[in-house]
């Protein structure tokens, strides 16, 4: 299986960016969320902290594994980095993503006050802006890092740019 990992923190709007995709070009979307979901675990929606991480990963895993896309690529959305049950900023170690045949790296970033006003209205939970902007570095330094170490083009992405440029990147 290859596909493409779509990292940003919560909020930052990948599932509208999957959405748009989608309509472009032919590739397939779903979050590592529903792959853990799929796997029998329930997740709480509206918190975005996590327990049970690394046992999460494995779950994620063994789903996209058994995933049949056919022809069509996979846009796989997730993160780099999680907020524990104590709000505490956790990057997901490297061999999380080992051998899950991981070909690009879209990073979406977008303003601190942009995301936190999404979370509040969608999940109705506020957060700082510094921690929203602490998470979000973290997690651009886990995709540079990751992508660096594992030779994986990184793409950094926010909606002020053209979606061309996007779409450029995804299908060559």
């Amino acid at each position: 299986m290859e596909y493409i990992f779509l990292s940003g923190i919560h909020g930052v709007g990948k599932s509208t960016l999957a959405t748009e995709l989608k309509s472009s070009i032919n590739i397939k979307s779903i979050s590592v969320s529903d792959l853990i979901r799929q796997a029998g675990k329930t997740l709480d929606s509206s918190t975005k902290n996590t327990g049970g991480i690394s046992k999460n990963q494995e779950l994620w895993k063994n789903e996209l594994n058994n995933l049949d896309l056919g022809i069509s690529k996979l846009l796989l959305d997730g993160h780099f980095c999680l907020l524990d049950v104590d709000n505490n900023i956790t990057p997901l170690p490297f061999t999380t993503f080992k051998d899950t045949g991981m070909t690009k790296i879209i990073f979406m970033k977008n303003k601190p006050d942009v995301i936190k006003d999404r979370l509040l209205k969608r999940d109705k939970k506020d957060y700082s802006i510094e921690l929203l902007k602490e998470l979000q570095d973290c997690e651009l330094q886990q995709a540079m890092k990751y992508s660096t170490e594992n030779e994986i083009s990184l793409y950094v992405y926010d909606e002020s740019q053209p979606l061309s440029e996007l779409l450029d990147f995804i299908t060559n």
